[in-house]
């Protein structure tokens, strides 16, 4: 385990986050901290178009923070450029191991690996594998083009970069490993990180990860549906999300279900937390510690190598055999949500003629097709709203019509995120037998969206939470007050991990490659 004070750097598609953290005593201070919005005319679709710009905004953020370390640990992500999976394979030693690897990135990336850079490492479960028993790989491997772009950001800022590691691992780092908080043999928890552009869902079973996946569908699609159904461009729309949004359960209740609760079976439930165990974590990909270009495989590690008898790995992002085609994309502004039930708003009615179909393959028998309203045809309710007798004034009734309308933009979208994440967390259980979920946490920019905790948890029928990646840490930054640092605090836990990545227990120490 290495000390010093590193930098962690989250560059994401609406927002750049940093981190500046140190061992101190027992624990880890977080020295520095602040965030600012990415030049949206540096990238393009997740990829960065503008390097030098890019590394110029983010030299300002780093001063704006007063950040004064240069060595940094930051992250790459995008389902266009970035592959992360964990892979089965039958036990073998590690030279033959590093030969397998180059054969399931041949066979399960879907760009050029020769144009590529790949790193893995075994994932060291809780009990020995048994003769016979496949191991788990984390297989990570990104196009050189895009790490080369992100380097020389990272460079056009004043860093020194450490080492590039991935969202999943980081997350996991920051939520499971800081905390040191004891968990029971077995324990699992799905953490769902909402961004802006994409949803990563990661599946950690003894502090471990078990299954990553990147859904394309995350607060980004919330507002394109408001500013579509409402007429308003996404700049009011992204401001009517955070003022107005928020999920109204009571709606969702009286519309019988919102996406099949009868369906949903309670895999998991709180656990009583006793004897500790051990937290082992995994340190990961592309180090730059050592030396100064991009790590790639020696010439004997070129040819592909498959195990006689082996029986072919499925792909984690393969869903087609289980549960049938998917699609990940909603299509707006044109009444075409996919299939769901329609929530109702309260009390106030809707003018008709002003309507749409939702329509989309049934998924499960859950998901029906319904008529959708346009919420801009909703009238104001009037009259006693409140329950008690009392008639609401002007501004309430209009605050809690806004709500009702944002909510019924919205609630498509919703619905299909909680489609893609049990599609998920039923694909990870039918591959593990006896591995219930037992918590769900969310954390990112969406997750602060009103009533999206509990939502998901009567949906998913597993309790679900809002994390706090700042629990762990002990924060002297003064940018934020602890009130306003409350309230961004789901923002930046791929930052911590990141910033973490040298400051926690690594089991058997960290390989250098």
């Amino acid at each position: 385990m290495a000390g010093g004070t590193i930098v962690g750097i989250d560059i994401g598609s609406q927002l750049m986050k940093v981190v500046e953290m140190r061992k101190s005593g027992a624990g880890i201070e977080v020295t520095a901290l602040d965030l600012a919005p990415t030049p949206q005319e540096a990238i393009d679709n997740g990829l960065i178009i503008d390097s030098q710009l890019l590394g110029k905004a983010l030299k300002d953020l780093l001063a704006k923070a007063h950040v004064s370390a240069k060595k940094c640990v930051s992250s790459i992500s995008g389902q266009s450029a970035v592959v992360v999976r964990v892979i089965e394979v039958p036990q073998v030693n590690e030279s033959e191991l590093a030969q397998q690897m180059q054969f399931e990135a041949e066979r399960q990336v879907p760009f050029s690996i020769t144009e590529s850079v790949m790193d893995f490492c075994t994932i060291p479960r809780m009990t020995p594998l048994a003769d016979g028993q496949p191991m788990e790989v984390l297989l990570a491997v990104a196009q050189t083009d895009f790490v080369d772009k992100h380097l020389e950001v990272l460079k056009a800022a004043g860093l020194k970069p450490d080492s590039i590691d991935v969202e999943p691992l980081a997350i996991g780092r920051a939520l499971l490993d800081i905390p040191q908080t004891p968990q029971e043999p077995g324990h699992t928890i799905a953490i769902i990180n909402i961004g802006a552009s994409n949803t990563d869902i990661s599946i950690f079973r003894d502090k471990l990860l078990a299954f990553p996946r990147t859904v394309p569908l995350a607060g980004d699609q919330l507002t394109r549906a408001i500013s579509d159904y409402l007429s308003v461009d996404l700049v009011t729309a992204e401001q009517y999300k955070r003022e107005y949004g928020e999920v109204l359960l009571d709606h969702v209740g009286q519309s019988g279900t919102f996406t099949g609760q009868s369906d949903v079976v309670n895999t998991g439930g709180f656990m009583t937390f006793g004897a500790e165990a051990s937290s082992p974590n995994m340190s990961m990909p592309f180090d730059f510690s050592t030396t100064s270009t991009i790590p790639t495989f020696a010439t004997e590690e070129q040819s592909p190598f498959a195990v006689p008898g082996a029986a072919p790995v499925a792909s984690p992002f393969d869903f087609a055999a289980n549960t049938g085609t998917t699609t990940s994309e909603t299509a707006m502004g044109s009444g075409q949500f996919g299939t769901m039930e329609q929530p109702v708003a309260p009390s106030g009615t809707f003018e008709q003629g002003n309507t749409g179909f939702a329509s989309g393959t049934s998924e499960g028998g859950f998901m029906q097709t319904v008529e959708v309203v346009n919420p801009t045809s909703f009238i104001p309710p009037t009259g006693d709203m409140t329950g008690t007798g009392e008639v609401m004034n002007t501004g309430e009734s209009a605050a809690l019509n806004m709500k009702a309308q944002v909510f019924n933009c919205i609630a498509p979208v919703l619905a299909e995120m909680v489609q893609e994440i049990r599609r998920s967390l039923d694909y990870f259980q039918g591959r593990n037998e006896n591995s219930p979920i037992h918590e769900i946490w969310i954390t990112g920019g969406t997750a602060s969206l009103k009533g999206l905790a509990p939502f998901l948890q009567q949906e998913l029928g597993i309790p679900t939470l809002v994390a706090d990646p700042l629990s762990g840490v002990r924060v002297t930054s003064r940018n934020y007050s602890p009130e306003h640092l409350q309230e961004l605090a789901s923002l930046f836990p791929v930052c911590l991990g990141l910033g973490a990545r040298d400051l926690v227990a690594v089991p058997g120490g960290k390989r250098k490659r």
